[in-house]
């Protein structure tokens, strides 16, 4: 009995030497050869992962675009209000029209039928005559894989934008929500033509009301502005003016981060198209595109590399049979000509727009320029994750201040530490050595299952946590209904140890069924919560699980371990330590004389 008690103790130092060093470290990096590479760590306390309503971040939900895109060419120029009037005229309410060139209309409607086809097709061609050419593209309601290949390519995307901790999920049949802790505010590069004081920065911004920034000098003309809140598009060009007139010229000026960094990055309808760009000179300031029918179905792999001549970032492309001899002919016309350009459309948004430097043949092309590595990285990504199965739209956006997680995080650890320090109080006043063995559990526990969380790793939320706090409830319960089976065993007579023994022995039923129902609870959680989409029961269940099993295991191995080792220092004899109850001990010849009449 010693021997296995002394194996088990070893057990459990061992774990917790290994959860505890879990969480002393705020980054783990552990490259062992010949096992999978270990990198955890957050941006929480001890190195914990912590998700949006605990740090602040960008909240975006996503809808499959579902309907009927059509693009038609005409040899005269075309105008978005004669369109609408057309679809307007054929019963459509629901639609989107955009002019790309003087020629061209792109038209997003519901899904038309065959006949919904000809009479559109009819109704622009009376209004702006034949056209040159006339696509028509459904977008079906997606399946289940196509939701997968989607979630996978978004999940790409946003470790693009440098997050560490993005959840990506699907919510009903054809919805996605991307939550982005640490989204939330805007980090600003400036840079500027004559050295400036940082007071007189920080004295305009005040004065121009900007709030909660936060100022810091990177070099001798270079500043970084830190912001709460996030810049839209409009409010980093303020931005820019602002110091631009009040401090003066700027050499370079770079937003990073907040919601509209990140929507840019996920984009929307997730659609990767290459075009020829035609300039009437070398400037390129005015352009005219050409579709070629190239676009990321034909693209099989895009990566960052640098290159070994000039050690700059490139970024490295690469199309499959039909796309490299598209590619090819592309390449063989426009090369050496400054007039002409690739240019690379990423949701009908400009990506990047090179010059041809050699006739490609072979379909593998490495595009050149004063790329930055996060900049190599960032393309590089964006054009590999184009080729997405379901077109995407935006429907919904929000953002959690920072402040605001960091008072969640705060009034979370909080509730926790009371919630527990209110617990062993209880039980070391009620079960006095009982009590502070339950306790030295609940911290073995508390840290064993935090550690968990950790190497998962698991992105806490305010679910995760509330989970976490009701399994630390159900630990004690465990413990409860041991130590009074003990008392019960303790007033038949018995010593310390066998009550011990036997107390576990009658508790164990009652434990076993108190938290397996837990657990198949849990599983029906997670399992509806996958299908449903829903995040917040996910968390709570997950926490829960993994609480409701080491709690087990605390309290039929450790706290089981530890009351056998006061047994053993001789603690055993001092029965009323372990109940405030003066406990009365029933000799044999007393209990047998109680034993009713024909009993056994």
């Amino acid at each position: 009995m010693r021997g296995r008690s002394i194996r088990l103790s070893i057990l459990i130092l061992v774990i917790l030497a290994i959860s505890v060093t879990s969480l002393a470290f705020y980054e783990i990096n552990l490259d062992i050869p010949g096992f999978p590479e270990l990198r955890r760590g957050g941006s929480g306390p001890a190195g914990l992962k912590l998700g949006l309503d605990l740090r602040g971040g960008a909240h975006l939900v996503y809808q499959a675009d579902v309907g009927t895109r059509s693009r038609a060419s005409f040899s005269q120029p075309v105008n978005e209000s004669e369109a609408s009037t057309v679809l307007t005229e054929l019963g459509l309410t629901n639609f989107e029209v955009r002019v790309p060139n003087t020629n061209t209309l792109d038209i997003k409607t519901v899904l038309l039928d065959d006949t919904q086809r000809q009479e559109l097709r009819a109704g622009l061609e009376d209004a702006f005559g034949i056209t040159d050419d006339f696509r028509v593209t459904d977008t079906e309601p997606p399946s289940a894989d196509d939701m997968e290949g989607v979630i996978g390519i978004i999940s790409r995307r946003v470790n693009s934008f440098g997050n560490d901790e993005p959840l990506v999920q699907q919510f009903g049949d054809d919805r996605i929500i991307v939550q982005l802790p640490g989204a939330s505010g805007s980090v600003t590069d400036v840079t500027f033509i004559e050295p400036v004081d940082i007071y007189d920065i920080n004295t305009l911004l005040t004065n121009r009301g900007m709030q909660d920034y936060n100022t810091k000098q990177q070099g001798a003309l270079s500043y970084r502005i830190r912001t709460q809140v996030s810049l839209s598009r409009e409010g980093q060009q303020s931005l820019r003016d602002t110091l631009a007139e009040g401090i003066g010229d700027i050499e370079s000026f770079r937003v990073t981060g907040g919601i509209e960094a990140a929507k840019s990055v996920i984009g929307q309808t997730a659609r990767l198209e290459f075009k020829e760009r035609t300039c009437p000179d070398p400037a390129c300031v005015t352009f005219t595109d050409t579709d070629l029918g190239l676009n990321g179905d034909d693209l099989v792999d895009a990566f960052a590399s640098t290159n070994q001549t000039t050690g700059q970032w490139t970024v490295n492309i690469q199309f499959n049979s039909r796309g490299a001899e598209i590619f090819s002919e592309l390449t063989r016309r426009i090369v050496g000509v400054n007039t002409k350009r690739i240019a690379v459309f990423l949701d009908d948004e400009e990506l990047i727009a090179p010059v041809s430097q050699a006739w490609i043949r072979d379909g593998r092309s490495q595009i050149t320029g004063n790329f930055t590595r996060e900049e190599a990285r960032t393309i590089s990504i964006q054009l590999e994750s184009g080729r997405l199965p379901v077109p995407l739209k935006l429907i919904q956006e929000s953002e959690v201040d920072a402040l605001l997680g960091s008072a969640s995080l705060e009034r979370s650890l909080i509730a926790g530490m009371v919630g527990l320090g209110l617990v062993m109080i209880f039980m070391m006043a009620y079960y006095r050595m009982g009590g502070l063995v339950a306790s030295l559990a609940l911290v073995f526990y508390a840290v064993v299952v935090l550690s968990i969380f950790k190497l998962i790793p698991i992105t806490l939320t305010l679910p995760h946590i509330g989970g976490f706090i009701l399994s630390v409830g159900l630990a004690v319960d465990a413990n409860i209904l041991i130590f009074e089976r003990m008392k019960e065993e303790i007033r038949l007579g018995r010593t310390l140890a066998s009550s011990m023994e036997v107390g576990f022995s009658r508790a164990w039923p009652a434990i076993r069924d108190g938290n397996v129902s837990t657990i198949i609870t849990c599983l029906v959680l997670l399992w509806f919560g996958s299908r449903l989409g829903g995040g917040l029961i996910n968390g709570f269940a997950l926490s829960l699980l993994i609480g409701v099993a080491v709690s087990m295991f605390t309290a039929l191995v450790v706290s089981r371990n530890l009351l056998q080792l006061l047994a053993w220092i001789g603690l055993g004899h001092r029965v009323n330590l372990f109940s405030p109850e003066k406990i009365q001990r029933q000799t044999q010849t007393a209990g047998r004389s109680q034993t009713a009449p024909g009993g056994r």
